[in-house]
């Protein structure tokens, strides 16, 4: 019976070869379908979402501080958050292990402007547009790299137009550790 015997063997071989080809068929069809729904999000998405995810991508290596997007719409009622990217390329003072900086946003002068270039005056309760947070410590080693979050709110009373903020990171003993960075917010 020894026919008997390698027919069976034969068979049996068959049979998991047969499953384990099912087995990768199906991962591929997933796989394909995947990428096929990711080219199709791809698609549906507009350029400022596009910006959005690249926002980190625009730093430059070089750069010890940036704004990846520095200009954002922001409507009455709603805010938005601005990434700031800081490399620490100093050595901490004698006797510490970290870098303190001291991250600080305010509004430009003038505030802003109108879509008619008239600059933008607080008038009443309307004081400009909200911060947070308008002061920051950031405590970091040397070489290390953080992004931190600027929120930005338009009050309901906000004018149209667009604001200037102007971002200011110094070192704990006052020094500027970059020139000073531009946020732009247009409130339609």
């Amino acid at each position: 019976m020894p026919g008997k015997k390698a027919a069976i063997e034969l068979s049996l071989n068959f049979i998991v070869v047969l499953v384990i080809s099912i087995v990768i068929f199906g991962f591929g069809v997933a796989f394909i379908s995947r990428l096929y729904r990711q080219a199709i999000d791809i698609q549906d998405m507009t350029i400022s979402e596009l910006d959005g995810r690249i926002g980190q991508l625009v730093c430059e290596g070089s750069d010890r501080v940036c704004i990846g997007v520095d200009r954002k719409t922001i409507p009455r009622t709603e805010f938005k958050v601005f990434a700031l990217n800081i490399i620490n390329i100093l050595d901490p003072p004698q006797g510490n292990t970290q870098v303190i900086f001291d991250v600080k946003v305010s509004p430009s002068s003038p505030i802003g402007y109108k879509k008619d270039k008239q600059v933008i005056q607080p008038i009443g309760s309307f004081k400009g547009l909200v911060v947070n947070p308008v002061t920051r410590d950031v405590v970091m080693k040397k070489n290390e790299e953080r992004s931190i979050g600027i929120g930005i709110q338009a009050p309901a009373d906000a004018v149209s137009g667009t604001y200037i903020f102007n971002v200011e990171i110094k070192t704990s003993d006052g020094k500027p550790y970059s020139a000073v960075q531009k946020l732009y917010v247009d409130v339609p």
